[in-house]
């Protein structure tokens, strides 16, 4: 995925679970924090958006383990996972950081490349669902599908059961009482058939012939 579509996904990943959990959707450090994580598994690439900022530590992983290598791995979150565990830091403040690293790599294995989600044990093994096409048209389908959902969830909304919510059923109302009160405004005999409309383009009349003059005898037979 692209650096753009780790982003939204992270963002509404957290801010759904976020609403789900009692925690403020809509936290700046939350939301921040999510969007640091969607981002943090490509620190192993100099040229990726979070990489090209931290080149200090960006080339060294890059040189010892390759793109998609540990920082890929399931290895990478248990290791963070830990590291906020011992350094004492709040949950409220891991766990956006963790949301957002495992979007990444759930976007990642859409991908054909897919992971080595068992890094290091098993170097070589990758595992991928290969359905989008990184930048491609795919790709903003998933991101527009998958965000759309959670942001219809964030408010409450179930598709499937939308025509049986109340609120369905007032707009409903609503829009046939708009009609009936327009119904009632309009002039008597308006609503009566109309009558047949003219041909169009319109048609000639047709020249009638001159009568035959009876013409004179000029008294000169031949």
């Amino acid at each position: 995925m692209m650096a753009s579509s780790h982003i939204i996904v992270g963002a509404a990943t957290w801010t759904w679970l976020a609403a789900r959990f009692g925690l403020p959707p809509l936290e700046p450090l939350g939301l921040g924090l999510a969007v640091l994580g969607s981002l943090a598994p490509d620190i192993d690439h100099p040229k990726s958006t979070l990489g090209s900022r931290l080149k200090p530590i960006s080339v060294p992983i890059s040189l010892v383990f390759g793109h998609r290598g540990i920082t890929h791995s399931l290895f990478a979150v248990a290791g963070c996972a830990w590291l906020f565990s011992e350094s004492g830091v709040h949950a409220a403040y891991s766990a956006p950081f963790l949301v957002g690293y495992l979007t990444h790599l759930a976007g990642d294995l859409l991908s054909p490349s897919g992971l080595p989600l068992l890094y290091p044990l098993k170097r070589r093994r990758t595992f991928a669902l290969p359905i989008i096409k990184t930048g491609g048209f795919s790709e903003q389908l998933v991101v527009v599908i998958l965000c759309g959902w959670l942001i219809s969830g964030l408010f409450g909304c179930d598709w499937r059961g939308l025509l049986q919510t109340g609120a369905w059923r007032d707009a409903i109302a609503l829009v046939d009482e708009a009609e009936n009160r327009l119904s009632s405004l309009r002039p008597e005999g308006e609503d009566a058939a109309p009558t047949a409309a003219a041909p169009w383009p319109p048609r000639k009349p047709a020249i009638k012939p001159p009568h035959r003059v009876a013409s004179a005898a000029c008294g000169v037979c031949g």
